[in-house]
């Protein structure tokens, strides 16, 4: 999960009570009489005006959903991975994937499903048709034959934040004292392990399950920097003024693609590609991307690695 931002184009209830009583030899005086009708009719009035916008809006949902009712069905795993999946304040789902997804899901004649899982079961997910496909700041690199991926869509680029209080500054400051956070099975992990980064081949590296594990980690210093796309950063910086600081220098640039299973067959690929594609050319991704950039950072932008 999670790579980089440097963008590029692709190719009350009531009681009654109990002394209240009727005395039935009583007359009724005229007035509460006429007021009993009137309320009587009042209530008629309401229950019809009721009814009528009950069925207002299922007839109003049901003809939204008259358009779409027969499309097939894209079943597109996602985790909260801000601020390309997340659940905004209205209990959806929002977020830089998010919004391509449905774009290019609507261009292509799908109707998209998003589905919340953990992402450590999803190779299981996805073999077991559970979900169709990964969209999740998920990147081919080092995984290019593991799945059956669409074209890459977004590229990003990945830096290291890290506490101002801490003196690290740039990636010439990190050694073998120091402790990085990176997502587990990402791509900066790999990187990191197989030393083929910039950095002292003494680093200790802690891999976390999420983007939000990193966060904390570098939070409650359990770690002195985390390694992840400038998008999360650049967030992280405008959350919280003048206690991060996003390194000048990136480490690497990372494309991101749309995985399904690897034994996949069918026209969905392709179409999504089409999609894409054209979103690219008309500038759709470009302000999609837009639309979640804080400018926290020094001209950077970007996910998660």
């Amino acid at each position: 999960m999670g790579e980089a931002l440097f963008y590029r184009r692709i190719s009350p209830r009531y009681t009654m009570k109990s002394d209240c009583c009727f005395d039935e030899g009583r007359l009724v005086p005229g007035r509460i009489k006429r007021a009993a009708i009137v309320s009587f009719a009042l209530m008629l009035l309401v229950a019809a005006c009721v009814a009528a916008l009950t069925y207002t809006v299922r007839s109003s949902s049901s003809s939204s959903n008259e358009a779409d009712k027969d499309l097939p069905v894209l079943k597109i795993g996602v985790t909260d991975n801000d601020p390309y999946v997340y659940v905004d304040t209205t209990g959806d789902y929002a977020g830089i994937d998010i919004d391509i997804a449905r774009e290019a899901c609507e261009r292509a004649g799908l109707k998209p499903q998003f589905v919340d899982i953990d992402w450590n079961d999803r190779d299981r997910l996805l073999e077991n048709g559970d979900i169709d496909c990964l969209w999740c700041d998920y990147s081919p690199c080092y995984r290019e034959d593991k799945y059956y991926w669409t074209e890459p869509y977004l590229t990003v680029t990945v830096s290291v934040a890290a506490k101002k209080t801490s003196g690290i500054k740039s990636l010439a400051h990190l050694d073998g004292s120091k402790t990085i956070a990176v997502i587990a099975g990402s791509v900066s992990e790999r990187r990191l392990l197989a030393g083929d980064l910039e950095i002292s081949p003494n680093v200790q590296i802690k891999s976390y399950g999420s983007a939000e594990l990193c966060k904390a980690a570098l939070a409650k210093g359990y770690v002195d920097c985390w390694m992840a796309d400038v998008q999360p950063l650049d967030r992280l910086v405008a959350r919280y003024p003048g206690l991060y600081r996003v390194f000048a220098d990136n480490v690497m640039t990372v494309d991101l693609g749309v995985a399904f299973d690897d034994g996949y067959e069918g026209p969905i690929v392709k179409d999504l590609n089409t999609a894409l594609f054209a979103m690219d050319r008309d500038g759709t991704i470009d302000r999609i991307v837009g639309n979640y950039k804080t400018g926290a950072t020094t001209g950077g932008q970007g996910a998660n690695p």
